[in-house]
């Protein structure tokens, strides 16, 4: 076995045999008027992930984990460099995108992900559920390839002993605007064009679908006054068309509020505007710590949005920031692995800056004199 491979083996057993479980993931994509594609994440969690971004160059040898832990799985060379986050620092890869615009990222998918059972004939072709992400950003360009060679492959639960009940679904976009889900449910692939672009947890994604028709009466437009008895009624203010659009947590919930923000923003135009409002509604789905909660194990654990992303699938930026740290900071993708010298790592967790402008204050003159009473401008 490759020497990289035997260290990268050691180091998934040791590290993945903690491996937190990501309680609420949302995804999104966006697009502009003139055909940029951006595509925004959360990572919800109640242990730490301990995440870095990491920069994985062209030529990196990988090999796919078996069910006793080994890396007898599926062997490649990526055929594209990748930048994205991973967990405890391992090069494998949770989110991130490819030096050919396409992005992807796994989602927790918890009482539903049921993967292909292994068979030893099928070794040779067998990665881990949570070695997917790497293997599709490292060796395709677009939506489609991937959808193509999915099935090519055995995706089976990787040692449950050592890396947990680690259940997970699939997001994928690409720079034509294209979207992909990937389900593994019952041992069969399911595989689902997403003209929404808007992916959360369980249930599955046809499921997200159908109940969309329980929100057919959300509108971005208020609601107009009624006339009851001759009482006249209206809304207490605005935003009366999106009254009912769910606000809870949930990842029905959080479905249904990203396809609605997503799909009733106004057009925008250009890389500036389609990055700031991707960035706004990712920003919606932020979990304080504290706000959800879970005591079904020894002691209470507290969810919160660990890390957000932005990517920008033309330009080849990945953007980012962290619960402590809520400046998005930004990774331009083809320079990154340009300068890589094997794998490299940048760090997520930084000291907030917070800019002191308070020097920047300057006169502006008189006010007009509508502002003040006759006779006093």
């Amino acid at each position: 076995m490759n020497p990289f491979l035997k260290i990268l083996s050691a180091m998934m057993i040791f590290a993945l045999g903690s491996m937190p479980c990501a309680g609420a993931c949302t995804s999104l994509r966006v697009k502009t008027t003139d055909g940029l594609v951006f595509y925004a994440r959360t990572m919800e969690g109640g242990d730490l992930f301990h995440s870095s971004v990491s920069v994985i160059p062209k030529g990196t040898p990988y090999q796919g984990t078996l069910l006793d832990g080994t890396q007898g799985g599926l062997a490649w060379t990526t055929k594209h460099g990748v930048v994205g986050m991973n967990t405890f620092g391992l090069p494998v890869i949770s989110d991130g995108m490819n030096d050919a615009g396409l992005a992807a990222g796994n989602l927790e998918f918890p009482g539903f992900a049921g993967y292909q059972a292994f068979d030893a004939k099928n070794a040779s072709k067998t990665i881990a559920q949570y070695e997917v992400i790497t293997w599709i950003l490292s060796n395709f360009s677009t939506v489609g390839e991937v959808k193509e060679a999915v099935s090519n492959i055995r995706v089976c639960k990787g040692p449950e002993a050592k890396v947990g009940n680690l259940e997970l679904h699939y997001t994928i976009h690409d720079v034509k605007g294209d979207s992909l889900v990937i389900e593994y449910v019952n041992g069969e692939l399911k595989v689902y064009d997403n003209p929404l672009g808007v992916m959360t947890n369980a249930p599955t994604f046809d499921w997200h679908l159908v109940n969309l028709r329980n929100y057919v009466n959300l509108s971005a437009m208020n609601a107009k006054p009624f006339t009851v008895e001759g009482l006249k009624e209206s809304g207490f203010g605005l935003g009366t068309g999106m009254l009912g659009l769910p606000g809870d947590y949930t990842p029905p919930s959080r479905f249904v509020r990203m396809v609605e923000l997503v799909h009733s923003s106004l057009p925008v135009t250009g890389p500036a505007e389609g990055l700031n409002l991707a960035m706004t509604i990712i920003n919606n789905i932020d979990i304080p710590i504290g706000s959800v909660r879970d005591a079904s194990g020894k002691e209470v654990t507290y969810d919160r949005t660990q890390w957000a992303v932005v990517s920008d699938l033309e330009g080849k930026k990945f953007y980012f920031h962290t619960y402590n740290n809520k400046d998005w900071r930004m990774v331009d993708v083809t320079r990154a692995l340009a300068d890589a010298k094997g794998i490299m790592a940048i760090p997520a967790e930084m000291p907030a800056e917070y800019r002191d402008v308070t020097g920047s204050a300057k006169e502006i003159g008189p006010l007009p004199a509508e502002y003040f009473p006759a006779g006093k401008p």
